[in-house]
């Protein structure tokens, strides 16, 4: 149960609540994947020899009917109070950077400004300094970034991994064989869907999460092992909303 929704609640899912990323294409490239996509295609013709007939077989136990519920990912990540903290503090650390950036870059402008001003071409130090401070402005605003995505992924796990213990616990009180995503279902009925209730206990079990501080670096943290936890152990009624 526990692994199958947890390929229903993918982290890219999750993700996409906080950053895209789009990828861009040359020209080239782009028409070298539509060849590739064209010759995918059509595949080859290959030859068909003939296999044994299969012939039907008698008559078998038949599974018991399934009791299924359905639970709505984006609804649960919307009103989790822990993502809603989440996006705040994210949002106010990546602001600060965008600052951060803007202002190392007009710094920059201003002093390529000033060796224009000087009416002389600039001296070979002056372009060894100048170049040696966009690479380290690149390796430190990189860095920062890496960190605040990484942040998110720390945070967002949490999220996933407590939202998932959630969902066995309600589908094993209500003794539910199937737990299915919304978006995997053209049709249901409203009584099927747990995702008020997941809600409920997720904001109780976890209102926030562990997020990193914004000068320290997630992967250094993982290395120590040092991050606190937050064990909780709910007790359902049997399946009441």
């Amino acid at each position: 149960m526990r692994s199958s929704i947890m390929a229903r609640t993918g982290h890219a899912r999750l993700r996409g609540a906080f950053f895209g990323a789009a990828l861009a294409l040359t020209p080239a490239i782009a028409m070298a994947q539509h060849a590739g996509n064209q010759q995918q295609q059509s595949p080859p013709i290959l030859p068909m020899p003939p296999v044994p007939d299969f012939k039907p077989l008698p008559a078998g136990t038949r599974p018991a009917a399934p009791v299924i519920g359905i639970f709505n990912t984006q609804q649960i990540m919307a009103q989790s109070t822990a993502v809603q903290k989440l996006q705040t503090e994210l949002g106010t650390r990546r602001e600060a950077l965008v600052r951060d950036v803007r202002a190392e870059d007009a710094q920059l402008q201003a002093l390529r400004q000033s060796i224009i001003k000087a009416g002389k071409a600039p001296t070979p130090e002056q372009q060894q300094d100048l170049q040696k401070r966009v690479m380290a402005d690149r390796t430190k605003f990189g860095n920062r970034n890496r960190i605040l995505e990484e942040d998110a992924q720390v945070a967002l796990n949490q999220v996933q991994r407590e939202m998932q213990q959630v969902v066995s616990a309600i589908a094993a009180a209500r003794g539910m064989t199937m737990v299915l995503q919304a978006g995997t279902a053209a049709l249901h009925d409203n009584s099927l869907d747990i995702s008020d209730q997941v809600v409920t206990y997720l904001n109780q079990a976890l209102p926030t999460v562990y997020l990193p501080g914004p000068t320290e670096d997630p992967e250094e943290i993982a290395k120590s092992g040092k991050y606190p936890v937050m064990p909780f152990q709910p007790s359902d009624n049997g399946g009441g909303e």
